[in-house]
């Protein structure tokens, strides 16, 4: 994590030529439009939240200290996150297909389906 008053000079140079790359793509399109989404590689929040524990524990922080707790509770938020999303992701690629077919087919059988189509139009 480089903050402005540590960055070395081809840390700058690296930024500028992202910068000139990232602002010609974007000129390539109309001001309304979005074709591409700019994301960036940063450091497991998870990683970085553990490390800060170990440090805390390290210098002697009670397991009840406010600090303690705040990253505590921010580790477990970011865990809650990482299972939501592969809960979001399971379902994402879960092939619904199979089932959507035989639920028409079961409306179908049970004389349903007819009604429910006209009821949609």
């Amino acid at each position: 994590n480089n903050n402005n008053s540590s960055a070395t000079a081809s840390d700058m140079d690296w930024i500028r030529v992202a910068r000139n790359a990232i602002q010609t793509r974007l000129a390539n399109y109309s001001s309304t439009e979005i074709k591409f989404n700019l994301m960036a590689m940063v450091q497991d929040k998870r990683t970085y939240l553990t490390e800060r524990l170990n440090a805390l524990a390290a210098i002697g922080v009670e397991e009840s200290d406010p600090n303690m707790l705040a990253v505590r509770s921010e580790l477990h938020s970011e865990e809650e996150k990482r299972a939501g999303w592969a809960s979001e992701n399971e379902r994402r690629r879960h092939n619904y297909l199979p089932f959507c077919v035989e639920y028409l087919r079961a409306l179908a059988g049970s004389g349903k389906f007819e009604g429910l189509v006209e009821k949609a139009r």
